[in-house]
């Protein structure tokens, strides 16, 4: 019995010890705070991103978005960087802030660093919604490298490694081809890179391209991609046979043809309006234009714009 209870007590023992170290381990690993990633030793050093791409390994993405390596910058000091603005060619200061952990807030743009040294920089480009990341949107990575490490070892012009992969290339290429099986399948057609182009041939037709700052996708902000992901045209066409103002969209298809694709009307009319902006697209626009497709890395493929036509009688 006395035995019986010195094993049950020894045992307990031990089970109080190991609760105790364990809690004790998860105190030091879990309070301690991660330090603040330092900028020190790449201060003054320019870097230049050479890509930017998805999760998967890729800089397109299904509907036909582009990710872009733009950025050129450099550290001042621990809270504060250079940053090169390609329209106005000069570099602008920016603040620094740190968040937590890695993450910091840099030209007001998200960013965790994974990786820093003199050689290159690895940011995860970050979407925060009410403090709160977005695991799902928050897929991008941007990947820098060093002037310096690009002259002695890379030893090749940054704009060669800023092209499209070859993994790209063979991405879309197989898009397009399922894109010009299907033509006027709006599931299979993707934004094209460099949008559908259209020429007046007649005198009595005027079409413009729609800014990205007043289209109809600018709800509250614009984009540079908006310009290719949502190309809109103003096309207006004197001596039409009546007055009218419609608003829809067509797929143009890799030789240029064109079919309605969406609009708004009743139910009710929904039969009589396909047909008659179909009219519009078949007598007016077809022979009144010259169409470019639209294309991306120098295929034409399908491609879904949206017209706002205008007919006048005079």
């Amino acid at each position: 019995m006395y035995a019986h209870s010195l094993v049950k007590s020894s045992s307990f023992c031990l089970f109080i010890i190991l609760l105790t170290a364990l809690f004790s381990c998860n105190q030091q690993s879990g309070g301690a705070k991660k330090q603040r990633p330092s900028f020190k030793s790449i201060l003054g050093l320019q870097f230049i991103e050479v890509r930017r791409e998805f999760n998967t390994g890729l800089s397109f993405n299904d509907q036909g978005f582009q990710q872009e390596p733009d950025w050129k910058l450099y550290f001042l000091s621990e809270d504060s960087v250079m940053i090169y603005n390609p329209i106005k060619k000069v570099y602008f200061h920016y603040p620094v802030y740190h968040d937590h952990d890695s993450v910091f807030n840099i030209a007001r743009e998200w960013l965790r660093l994974k990786e820093i040294n003199r050689d290159s920089l690895t940011f995860q480009l970050l979407s925060v919604e009410e403090k709160k990341v977005s695991r799902q949107l928050s897929n991008v990575t941007m990947k820098f490298y060093s002037y310096t490490y690009l002259k002695e070892h890379i030893k090749q012009d940054p704009q060669k490694l800023q092209q499209p992969s070859s993994a790209d290339s063979l991405f879309i290429r197989s898009k397009v081809m399922r894109a010009n099986r299907n033509p006027f399948n709006p599931d299979s057609c993707f934004a094209a890179r460099n949008p559908v182009k259209f020429t007046s041939i007649n005198k009595n037709m005027q079409v413009n391209k729609v800014p990205i700052e007043t289209n109809t996708y600018n709800l509250v902000n614009s984009s540079p991609s908006d310009a290719y992901l949502f190309p809109e045209y103003s096309i207006t066409i004197h001596k039409a046979y009546k007055k009218f103002f419609y608003t829809f969209s067509v797929l143009v298809d890799q030789n240029g043809k064109m079919r309605i694709n969406k609009f708004i009307t009743s139910p009710e009319f929904e039969t009589s309006r396909k047909k008659v902006l179909q009219g519009i697209v078949d007598v007016y626009l077809s022979h009144y234009l010259t169409v470019i497709p639209g294309s991306t890395l120098n295929i034409f493929h399908p491609s879904e714009i949206t017209l706002h036509v205008r007919g006048m009688v005079q």
